[in-house]
This record gives C-alpha cells, sequence and structure tokens, in this order.
C-alpha cells in the first residue's frame, strides 16, 4: 500500500475517532430553557422557547401541555393552567399502546424519536398542581368557593386511585419485599452486568407520602374531616415506612403527618378511644389551642436535576475477548466530573453507597479525569459475536450516548416563617424530587445503556449488509473507506433522550401551624448558603378549619434577580 493511501486511510480514522468523540449533544433547547428562563423571571421567553420547540401535536406535545401549565400557575392564571394540565392527564390515558413503525424508527434513529410520554411521578404532580389550582381559584372568586373547593377534592380522590394502582404494582412501603418471589427471582436472572445490582435497590417510585399529606390538608379545609384523617394516617405511615428513609427527608415529618391526624380525628369526633391511645403513646405532639385556626405553607423550592448527555466510546478488545467502554466527557470543568462520576457510580465494581450518597447531596468532589474504561468480558460468546459481524462492525469504535443528571445543587440552608416581626416556625422538607429525579434515572440507566448499545450496533451491522449487497468488498480500501464512513454517520446520529418536565421543583418544604383567625401578615425567610436572605410576603385570611398559602422560590446567581422572581410568585 503506498504511503498517500495510508496518509488518506489514516485521515479518515482521525476524522471517525473526532466524530466518535465529539458529536454534539442534541437537545432540544441550544440556548437557555424553559426552566433556566423561568428562575430569571422571564415568562413571555419562557412560553415562547415552549412553543417553539414543542410541538402540541408532535412528540413532545405531552411537555408542551406540562410545561406551559407550570407556566400558567406561576403567573396566577389558574383555569388555563389546569386546562393544560387535563390535556397532559388525557395524552398519559392514551399512551398505551406504540406503533412497529415508530419502534423501528427508535431502534435505528434514537429514542427521541418516539413519542415523549413522561414519568410515573408526573402524574401525582399533575393532580396535586390542579388541586392547588382549583383550590386558589375559590380564593379569587367566592361566588364559586364551593364548586372548586369540590374540583380540588376529586383531584385528590382521583389521586388516590393512581396511587392505590402504582401501590399494587410495587408493593408500597406496607410490608418487607421478599427476594423469593417469582419477580425477584426473573429480575436477578435478567439483570444486565452494565449494572451493580445493590445501586438498584430500594429505589422505586412505590407511593407518595407527601401526595397523601396534602390531600389530608385539602380535605381538612373543606371540613371534610374523616377523608381527612385516612389521608393523614396513610402520609404518617408511608413517611415512617421508608418515605423519609428514601428521599432523606427529616425524622420528625412523620409527627408532623400524626399531629395533623390528632387533629381532624378530634373535630371529625367519635375517636375518644384511638385518640387517648395515640397521645399516649406520643406525648411530645403539640395539640394547638381551641381559640387558634390552622394554616398550612407550602413552599416548592428550585427546580429539579437536567438530563443531559453522557457519551461513550464503545470498542472490542480482541486480546482480551471484552467489549470496552470509555467515558467521553466534555462541557466546564464541573460537567465533565459529574459526567465521570455519573459512570463510576454505574459501572465501578467496588461498593457505591459513599458515591451515591455524595452524588444525591452534589458533592462530586475531585475527581480523576483521565482514561476510565469499563470491560465488559464477553467469554464463550465472543465466538456469537463474531459470526454475527459485531466485532468487526465495532474497528472503529461506536459512539453510545445515555443520559445523566446533573448533581442536586442545594444552596438553601433553611426556610422559617416570620409572624409580626418573630420567627414562628420552620419549613422542612417533605417531599425531594430531585431524588426521586435521580432515583428514576438510575432505575432504568442500565436498561437505557443496553438499548443504546443494541441500537448502535444494530446501525452498523445494517450499514455493513448495506455495503455488501452493493457489492463493496470490505478487505480493500474503498471497502474500509465506506466503513470508516458509516462509523461518522452513526456517531453523528447517535442521541440521547433528555426529555423532561423541566419547571418541577427541586423540593416541597411545608409548615403547618397555629394563627388567630382574621389577616395574618406571613413572610417566608429563605436563607441561603451564600448568607443571602430571600424573603417573601404575603396577607392571609386564617379561616376556621384550614388556611392555604402556596408558593415558589427559585434562586438565581443574582440576589435582586431572585427577589424579583421570587415577588412574581405570589400564589395565593
Amino acid at each position: 500500500m503506498s504511503a498517500s493511501i495510508k496518509k488518506v486511510i489514516l485521515l479518515f480514522v482521525v476524522l471517525v475517532q473526532l466524530c466518535l468523540l465529539s458529536a454534539c449533544n442534541l437537545t432540544p433547547f441550544q440556548q437557555l430553557s424553559p426552566a433556566q428562563l423561568v428562575q430569571q423571571g422571564n415568562f413571555v421567553k419562557a412560553k415562547q422557547t415552549i412553543t417553539n420547540n414543542y410541538s402540541k401535536s408532535g412528540n413532545e406535545r405531552l411537555l408542551y401541555h406540562l410545561e406551559l401549565a407550570s407556566l400558567f400557575h406561576l403567573e396566577k392564571n389558574f383555569a388555563q393552567s389546569n386546562q393544560h394540565l387535563s390535556d397532559a392527564l388525557t395524552l398519559i390515558d392514551s399512551f398505551y399502546t406504540q406503533s412497529i413503525s415508530q419502534l423501528v424508527m427508535t431502534q435505528f434513529s434514537g429514542p427521541t424519536y418516539a413519542t415523549f410520554k413522561g414519568e410515573a411521578y408526573y402524574v401525582p404532580q399533575i393532580h396535586i398542581m390542579k388541586a392547588l389550582n382549583f383550590s386558589a381559584l375559590a380564593k379569587s372568586q367566592p361566588t364559586k368557593a364551593d364548586s372548586y373547593f369540590d374540583a380540588a377534592l376529586i383531584e385528590m380522590r382521583q389521586l388516590d386511585v393512581f396511587l392505590a394502582q402504582l401501590k399494587d404494582e410495587t408493593g408500597g412501603y406496607n410490608s418487607v419485599q421478599t427476594d423469593d418471589s417469582l419477580t425477584a427471582k426473573i429480575n436477578r436472572v435478567l439483570t444486565p452486568v452494565f449494572t451493580p445490582t445493590d445501586l438498584l435497590n430500594n429505589i422505586d417510585y412505590k407511593d407518595d407520602a407527601f401526595a397523601h399529606f396534602l390531600s389530608g390538608v385539602l380535605f381538612e379545609q373543606s371540613a371534610e374531616f374523616d377523608s381527612a384523617r385516612l389521608q393523614y394516617q396513610r402520609a404518617m405511615q408511608i413517611y415512617e415506612n421508608g418515605f423519609e428513609q428514601q428521599y432523606k427527608l427529616p425524622a420528625e415529618i412523620s409527627n408532623k403527618a400524626l399531629a395533623g391526624l390528632l387533629r381532624v380525628m378530634q373535630h371529625a369526633g367519635g375517636y375518644e378511644t384511638e385518640l387517648l391511645a395515640l397521645r399516649k403513646k406520643h406525648q411530645d405532639i403539640v395539640q394547638n389551642s381551641n381559640n387558634l385556626a390552622n394554616v398550612t405553607v407550602i413552599q416548592n423550592i428550585g427546580i429539579a436535576p437536567q438530563r443531559k448527555q453522557l457519551n461513550l466510546l464503545l470498542k472490542a478488545d480482541t486480546q482480551a475477548k471484552a467489549l470496552v467502554m470509555t467515558p467521553i466527557v466534555f462541557g466546564n470543568t464541573k460537567e465533565r466530573r459529574a459526567q465521570m462520576r455519573w459512570f463510576s457510580m454505574l459501572h465501578a465494581d467496588t461498593s457505591l453507597f459513599d458515591m451515591i450518597q455524595n452524588y444525591m447531596l452534589g458533592d462530586i468532589g475531585d475527581v480523576a479525569m483521565g482514561v476510565v474504561t469499563k470491560r465488559i468480558p464477553l467469554g464463550p460468546l465472543w465466538d456469537d459475536a463474531v459470526k454475527l459481524g459485531i466485532i468487526d462492525a465495532l474497528e472503529f469504535g461506536s459512539r453510545i450516548s445515555v443520559t445523566y443528571l446533573e448533581p442536586i445543587d442545594t444552596p438553601i440552608t433553611k426556610s422559617e416563617i416570620w409572624v409580626a416581626g418573630k420567627r414562628h416556625t420552620q419549613l422542612l422538607p417533605y417531599h425531594s424530587i430531585s431524588l426521586l429525579t435521580l432515583q428514576d434515572a438510575l432505575k432504568k440507566s442500565h436498561n437505557e445503556i443496553q438499548m443504546a448499545l443494541v441500537r448502535e450496533l444494530s446501525k452498523a451491522l445494517s450499514a455493513k449488509k448495506l455495503l455488501k449487497e452493493a457489492g463493496v468488498k470490505q478487505d480493500n480500501l474503498l471497502g474500509r473507506l465506506a466503513k470508516l464512513s458509516t462509523s461518522v454517520v452513526n456517531a453523528v446520529t447517535a442521541s440521547a433522550d433528555t426529555r423532561q418536565w423541566q419547571t418541577l421543583p427541586s423540593e416541597i418544604r411545608l409548615a403547618q401551624f397555629s394563627l388567630p383567625i382574621g389577616e395574618q401578615q406571613i413572610t417566608i425567610k429563605t436563607y441561603l448558603s451564600s448568607g443571602r436572605i430571600i424573603e417573601h410576603s404575603e396577607k392571609l385570611m386564617v379561616n376556621k378549619n384550614m388556611s392555604l398559602w402556596h408558593t415558589h422560590t427559585f434562586v438565581t446567581k443574582n440576589s435582586e434577580q431572585a427577589t424579583l422572581t421570587k415577588s412574581t410568585l405570589n400564589m395565593e
């Protein structure tokens, strides 16, 4: 082979490797996302971004409705928000079948060509937002208050049906699931070698304690005390039986649910024996004075961690008879470290407990940014891989694209309720959407990487077959250049599915306390790790049953910007 031909081949090899290592991260938004624009208080631009990037009849139609619903909710256009939420629920109900043509397109073109169908935990958030919208409408339109409060309770009953189905499917938090069940045995057999099994334990979304707690609040607000009792009781049990631990919530949250349970049992009447037993068992639970009324303040904080794309280079090691995956990291230092951590967390062969904990807390620390690989020994399957053409297809490597979640950023140290210039109580975390999002991504990661691997190899093998049918020989210069070109195309078209409901909160905090009946000036003080304090005040009319105030705090880098955004979100 002449020196010039060798140079051409070498040049093509370099070009292919560059494409494999630096193919673009394809995301719907090339600039600021709707969530980022909302954080800056730019609601008009956020809406434009949603309508420009999501079609209400395309594959992202669910996100079109969810994101617009969030924006209208924040702008206090509660009726319009509910219309989009209703449309979203209708779409979710319709997503039971998938066309064969779409499956084929997804297999060869990537997951973003499929319809985005959302996640299981979206449904409770939709019902919760709808119920809060109805509650706000009841306060803004007193003549229609009863019908709006009834509509809010309907949302809670529909949510209860969904959570009951979820509990039936997952086992919920009522009992320890046996490892000897048929499902567990099958799962152990099918669990792929890509992901350590200990990473997948006890991270299922199987019930929602906060949703039950909020149902209790809304039923109490409408003086339906028996229904409120059931919901507070469920919330208490779920928090106690694992929800607090799974989502790293304060241990006293279950006692807060118990306090609500005791209160509505007393209001309902007929539970004297049960109340006496509970008070003897929980003597630390303080009951409100009879001349005070109850208030619930809900504070949504920030936005959930965003899904991003992680690129992996897959090659075959013929000597070791193994496949080798290497992460190809890009972005700023924090992003590169997060990508390395994610890869290590999913594929390390050692104990992952500390690494997962640090990642959940946003502590990605110092990461060795050198070459880290994961070898997948094929053993006796190597010969089958050779016969299928997989090893030959990986001659120039293949780029696999999967998702990773950015580390959770928690700049807030605490949130407090102040009344009449004095600290009254503290808002505590009742739910972590961030950890829920992270655990859901971890649960699906092993299947995602398998599907990405199958997809890219299928594309490579199909291209090889087409070249053969076209009469192109694989062992000459033209054949190698043709195969090289298909590797370039496959590398460029590989992409991960980073679609998500971006404007969900990162964390939900709540305080339930008592105040005198009448108009009260309440202030939320949110303390940041930087020493800055964000204040937000609201005049709330405290009634005899339960008064509810719901708001959303966004934290931006600029303090004035954060204050402006916060004052825009005076919800109820």
